[in-house]
């Protein structure tokens, strides 16, 4: 008989497709609860395509009975390969689990370390030194719910530092790139102004006087910096007011939000790198 075409492999794998749920519900009682049972279905499935492929319908064996054989020793197979723990590792641990749960049953309680390591035969220091290996050896899965509980790990883990946190440290980064691209274009003595004053805590007084002019013009200047950078900033951030079409120096405005356009959230990426960077150098310098 001529090897089966693809079609007719393709059809014996949707036609058997159940067999990999049914497998993987009798043989997932052996294993821990941190082992995902989508990865063993997931083996098992990839199992059972190598099984269409290689079975021979001449053979006489139906093709589910080949099959089962094929998807069992890829689940097994696929959780070898993910295991940490060497063979005497899992022995050890089933000997101490067996061993508390015969304990307890007797005494009603659980056992404590001495009792636990006189049933045993061992010492107290080599009953812990095989508790630490399985320990160590234990792979989780944050999904996973935690004993006794429909919690995921994940839930109970949650980074608290934002600076660690990838979507909260990109977006504080790009905030503070988006300020430093709207100070860089504004016009020179708008940028010196809301600097000098905003980041280096000068007094407006002193800024008038280093720049000859008097605080009132100081204080109008940066005014019309704060309008330009608003209007800039409502476009950007949900909840900043747009600066009112009525608001004085509406054409310096429109050229500034040009400006801005023609940068990206690269360019702003990398000039709050670049602000760090000379921040940084400065501190060092002190």
């Amino acid at each position: 008989m001529a090897p089966m075409s693809t079609e007719e492999q393709n059809r014996l794998v949707a036609e058997t497709l159940d067999l990999v749920g049914h497998i993987v519900a009798e043989v997932s009682v052996r294993y821990p609860r941190h082992v995902d049972r989508s990865e063993l279905w997931n083996a098992g499935a990839l199992g059972l395509v190598e099984a269409s492929r290689r079975y021979d319908p001449d053979s006489g064996i139906p093709f589910a009975r080949y099959a089962a054989i094929r998807i069992r020793g890829a689940i097994i197979d696929s959780t070898r390969t993910r295991d940490w723990a060497s063979r005497s590792v899992r022995r050890r641990l089933r000997e101490i689990n067996q061993a508390t749960a015969m304990l307890e049953e007797q005494h009603g309680q659980a056992p404590n370390s001495e009792e636990l390591a006189e049933f045993l035969g061992i010492t107290v220091e080599e009953l812990v030194r095989r508790q630490a290996q399985a320990s160590v050896s234990t792979l989780l899965h944050l999904d996973q719910p935690a004993e006794g509980d429909d919690i995921p790990l994940v839930d109970r883990v949650q980074e608290s530092s934002a600076e660690v946190l990838p979507e909260t440290a990109f977006e504080e980064r790009e905030l503070r790139g988006n300020l430093v691209e709207a100070v860089r274009n504004l016009p020179p003595i708008q940028a010196e102004v809301i600097s000098r004053y905003y980041l280096e805590g000068e007094l407006l007084q002193d800024i008038a006087d280093d720049l000859g002019l008097t605080e009132a013009r100081v204080s109008q200047i940066r005014s019309e910096a704060l309008a330009s950078m608003r209007s800039f900033f409502a476009t950007q951030y949900e909840g900043v007011e747009a600066t009112p079409e009525s608001t004085p120096g509406k054409r310096a405005r429109a050229a500034y939000l040009e400006r801005m356009a023609a940068t990206d959230w690269r360019t702003r990426i990398e000039a709050a790198d670049e602000r760090g960077e000379v921040a940084g150098r400065n501190y060092a310098a002190r």
